[in-house]
């Protein structure tokens, strides 16, 4: 699971890395990264939302996940 400390560690890492950290983790999700686009502009704008992500919301994203997978 992701957490707020992963996250932390991901945006001191420089854009290229956080690009292809980005397109790992999602792909781990299952997610189709294949027409995923990364620019300067999308790399800038994921640092902003991931600074303000909490453990809370984490937990959140990962139960609606869970929930999506089982159908319930």
């Amino acid at each position: 699971m992701l957490t707020k400390k992963n996250i932390d560690k991901m945006l001191e890492m420089p854009d290229d890395r956080l690009g292809s950290m980005i397109r790992l983790t999602l792909a781990a999700a299952g997610a189709d990264t294949s027409n995923l686009k990364l620019d300067e502009t999308a790399i800038r704008r994921i640092r902003a939302v991931l600074t303000e992500v909490t453990d809370a919301d984490l937990e959140r994203a990962a139960t609606l996940m869970e929930r999506y997978r089982t159908g319930g």
